[in-house]
């Protein structure tokens, strides 16, 4: 599931995890056994044997298990669909720039770029080529800068003339860089919302930026805000910087979504042609979402698996519990249909009790399970969906009818049954 861990399972060859397993099984059997041995050794055989000992039904104890049993079971039903939904969220998610049809790679000036970039103009389904010192997700560098008394630290890329289309930012005002102009190489500058946001500016369009204290630039586009550090960290504030000439160290490739791993395959074809002693390490655009999505399939995968133990487990003792409770109240059941109960009735008799105990373990468990997937999910990313109202309500839905699916045919036998059988003993 997580390609990064490598986990070799060899249980047999260490005896010291078979026998901590061993313990484990022996302890929790002897735990869970005691209750009812003890429970059962207290018996009178004098009251047993003349019919006068009353056993079965639920006392506080066990009503307080099964609850706990639901109640977890339904933790791990919600963070298997809050994760679910989270990465339905974040897939959706607008990152700033156009993450499904870009394709980048490494070089080393531009002379190597202008020599790929003609190779790669052969194929008509390349939509455009663009080259940039720093490039998102890749590499940037972090300084300080000054507007009026205020200084913040942000994320500086020195990029081409056509890097913004390229890589489909968006600009909400103002202009791009013109090519090959000199004048945006040496004061221009295109800022994003969240730098215009933290240095407080009303109109961001000509306003002075001072940069290591000493060179001056100016604002000449505003562009939609840049998720730099994809999803997993806090968004930071974003100022771009028409890039010397001679320094280029990425390609990026813009093709259409569905072409864009064979877009990719044809450039690691030309670029065996050209550069045969260097590998090629092409990479998409989207690759901080598909780990994103990654690491939301394998949790959901890990909470399924528990979810579903757990809730067996639970169905198991509620079926326990509801034969029990009907052993118990076998003569009022009986009674009652003599008088003329109806099958629902009866129903709501054995029911009302476990009625009480799922909706109860409900609320506990969708709260918690709410609560424990924005834990999970603040802990690895700062962008993400917490657990929705109907995520919870579909979750207590599963819940609810798994039980009634397990003890349905119980009560509906218990229901229908003829009185005679109860009653003829009296």
């Amino acid at each position: 599931m997580w390609p990064d861990i490598k986990l070799i399972s060899d249980y047999f060859s260490r005896p010291d995890f078979l026998i901590f397993t061993g313990i484990t099984l022996l302890f929790t059997s002897l735990l869970a056994g005691s209750y009812p041995a003890f429970y059962i050794s207290h018996f009178q055989p004098t009251q047993i044997l003349k019919g006068k000992l009353k056993f079965g039904g639920t006392n506080y104890f066990t009503r307080i298990l099964l609850t706990m049993q639901f109640a977890i079971s339904l933790i791990a039903i919600v963070c298997s669909f809050a994760f679910i939904e989270n990465a339905k969220f974040q897939r959706e998610f607008d990152l700033g720039f156009n993450k499904t049809d870009l394709v980048f790679t490494y070089l080393n000036n531009r002379s190597e770029y202008e020599t790929y970039r003609n190779v790669l103009l052969e194929n008509p389904e390349i939509i455009s080529i663009a080259g940039s010192q720093h490039h998102i997700n890749s590499n940037y560098f972090n300084d300080p800068i000054k507007h009026d008394e205020k200084e913040i630290e942000v994320d500086i890329l020195n990029v081409d003339h056509d890097y913004i289309e390229t890589v489909g930012l968006t600009l909400l005002e103002g202009r791009n860089f013109k090519k090959d102009s000199e004048s945006d190489r040496k004061e221009s500058v295109i800022v994003s919302e969240e730098l215009v946001r933290k240095l407080g500016m009303k109109d961001a369009l000509g306003k002075e930026i001072i940069w290591m204290d000493t060179v001056k630039y100016y604002v000449v586009g505003v562009i939609k805000d840049i998720y730099n550090n994809g999803l997993w960290n806090e968004m930071q504030p974003v100022m771009l910087r028409y890039g010397a000439a001679e320094v280029v160290n990425h390609i990026l490739v813009k093709a259409p979504a569905d072409k864009v791993v064979a877009t990719n395959k044809f450039m690691e074809a030309k670029w065996k042609e050209l550069f045969p002693n260097r590998t090629y390490n092409g990479r998409f655009m989207d690759e901080e979402i598909v780990e994103a999505n990654t690491v939301n399939n394998n949790i959901v995968t890990m909470f399924t698996f528990l979810g579903v133990v757990a809730l067996l487990l639970s169905a198991t003792g509620l079926f326990t519990l509801v034969s029990l409770n009907i052993i118990k109240k076998m003569k009022e059941i009986g009674v009652r249909k003599v008088l003329g109960a109806s099958v629902s009735n009866i129903s709501r008799v054995v029911n009302k009790e476990f009625v009480i105990i799922l909706l109860i373990a409900s609320v506990l468990g969708s709260l918690a399970g709410a609560w424990m997937s924005e834990m999970l999910m603040s802990s690895i990313w700062d962008y993400y969906q917490k657990a929705t109202l109907a995520t919870m309500v579909i979750s207590a839905c599963i819940l609810f009818f798994t039980s009634f699916l397990s003890i349905g045919y119980k009560i509906y036998k218990a229901a229908t049954l003829n009185p005679a059988h109860v009653l003829r003993d009296e």
